[in-house]
């Protein structure tokens, strides 16, 4: 189990837990307890990043909303913001500090520094106690989340560069394959993504213009591919980024919809959130595109429900998946 025992611990942990080091942030980490072998012990909860300058409103009821009802009970709040945006994001934080105060969640810690850079200097605001920040790769969280195959990126910008538009896969195959196929067009497609997922593999273009036509051509389609969590969330999420990429309007929203939910069922909701934002701005471009799950996914997140509360969809995709012929093993 690995512990935050002090501000350094939590300061050189925080990019690893989120998956990027955050910049101009607001970071709050939840805390509440748990009983094992009669041992009360306290427990992370959830983390959530805010933009530093954001009205503070909407964060702090939604981390109110959060704090209700996963039973909170203390709450450790860290600005990551520099130059003369920092004092507005300390006005911010105090809000967020004095709204969950009076719902009943315990302020644990306070910190400020400028950014999460091994050697910025950090300040306590309860207690004035100074330090400066380690190299967050060195910490056990950071060598924890490497063992487990996950990459912590530079800054959120460089996970959302990978959400950005690559050379487009020829649609006028799909098309053809689409008309050759007939009704066991979708089944046949799906099943090859499957194999792909399963084995590690990368999707060809060829392969991503089907998968993007299928997902586009109705809900149960597009349904059928959340089944294929069934072959890791992680992996599944890998594939169909990489879909995402070469497939454009109606089709990509419905991918980068497909990519969110992965994401989200792995555990890394900021990559699930800027899937989600890439597949508004598609939407933008596509007004025929179904959105109802990707409005579901949204309103998850945002009120930061656990990946398990939404994990029955990949179920729910198997049904639809084998309504449609494929067969998993």
């Amino acid at each position: 189990m690995i512990r935050l025992r002090t501000a350094t611990d939590v300061l050189a942990a925080i990019p690893a837990m989120l998956g990027f080091t955050p910049v101009q942030s607001i970071v709050a980490i939840l805390l509440g307890q748990f009983e094992a072998d009669g041992i009360t012990g306290t427990r992370i909860v959830r983390m959530t990043r805010y933009d530093a300058d954001q009205d503070s409103a909407i964060p702090a009821a939604r981390l109110c909303g959060i704090a209700a009802r996963e039973n909170v009970t203390g709450v450790i709040l860290t600005v990551i913001a520099g130059g003369p945006r920092a004092a507005a994001a300390l006005d911010n934080m105090t809000t967020l500090r004095d709204r969950l105060e009076a719902e009943g969640v315990a302020p644990m810690l306070s910190l400020h520094t400028a950014e999460l850079t091994e050697g910025a200097m950090w300040i306590n605001l309860d207690t004035l106690e100074r330090g400066a920040v380690p190299d967050p790769t060195t910490s056990a969280v950071h060598a924890a989340a490497v063992f487990g195959g996950r990459n912590v990126a530079t800054s959120r910008a460089a996970i959302a560069a990978r959400y950005g538009l690559a050379a487009e896969a020829d649609p006028r195959i799909a098309a053809r394959a689409a008309a050759e196929q007939g009704d066991d067009f979708a089944r046949a497609t799906i099943t090859e993504l499957a194999a792909v997922i399963r084995n590690g593999e990368i999707p060809s273009a060829d392969l991503a213009a089907r998968v993007g036509l299928v997902a586009a051509s109705g809900p149960m389609q597009r349904d059928a591919f959340l089944g294929l969590a069934h072959y890791g969330a992680a992996e599944a999420h890998a594939a169909m980024i990489l879909v995402a990429n070469q497939v454009r309007g109606h089709a990509r929203v419905q991918t980068l919809t497909i990519t969110a939910y992965f994401a989200y069922i792995a555990g890394t909701g900021p990559e699930a959130g800027i899937a989600i934002d890439a597949a508004r701005a598609s939407a933008e471009d596509a007004p025929e595109a179904e959105t109802r799950l990707l409005d579901l996914l949204d309103i998850a997140l945002q009120r930061a429900m656990h990946p398990d509360t939404i994990a029955g969809l990949t179920a729910s995709g198997i049904e639809c998946a084998q309504q449609l012929g494929v067969e998993f093993d």
